[in-house]
């Protein structure tokens, strides 16, 4: 894995990756060159437990927050959970092969929407570093995403209470699942 941020721009084989619905190509890619997102992301569609134990403990311990696989797995697995209840939640009814069929659909627009923020961040130089993206972002293009499955807002991690303030929220549990995210400069919103 290069070291962290090194070159956070969206490749034509990532573009590719999302083309063919291949979501394991996606965030192994983005994983491969420190995208704090991916950590979550490659442990929802990598294909065996022990891939991701081995890219975990190859990685530096850094990038890792100092946790090991039993951590990251345990993040990625409560996300399949969250995102079952919350399908449910919004109406969504499905035998098992349904649901997992239905959150694909909600991976591939997660990173999708993911690929438009990177690029975003980009063009209008938002934060500290160039395709970095802050806790701010990811919930905003995560909430869109929910928008489109009529999923609750709160059933993205990172804002779960929805008395609290988004942002109070993102400041007190984002370093559960991001703690080297960007900081959120001159963001205001997608399109802004």
């Amino acid at each position: 894995m290069p070291s962290a941020h090194s070159n956070l721009s969206i490749a034509p084989t990532e573009d590719q990756f999302l083309a063919a619905k291949d979501l394991e190509g996606f965030w192994y890619s983005r994983l491969q060159k420190g995208d704090p997102v991916a950590r979550i992301g490659y442990g929802l569609w990598v294909s065996s437990g022990q891939k991701f134990k081995e890219v975990i403990e190859a990685g530096p311990s850094a990038f890792w927050n100092y946790r090991g696989y039993r951590y990251w797995d345990g993040m990625a697995r409560s996300t399949v959970v969250n995102l079952a209840v919350g399908l449910e939640k919004g109406g969504f009814r499905g035998n098992f092969l349904e649901t997992r069929a239905k959150i694909k659909q909600v991976g591939l627009r997660v990173a999708y929407w993911h690929t438009v923020f990177v690029r975003d961040d980009y063009k209008k130089k938002l934060g500290n570093v160039p395709g970095l993206l802050s806790l701010r972002q990811m919930a905003d293009y995560h909430h869109r995403v929910f928008t489109e499955f009529n999923i609750p807002s709160d059933f993205y991690g990172g804002t779960w209470l929805s008395s609290v303030p988004d942002q109070v929220e993102l400041s007190l549990y984002g370093n559960l699942y991001c703690h080297d995210c960007d900081v959120p400069g001159a963001y205001r919103g997608i399109g802004q």
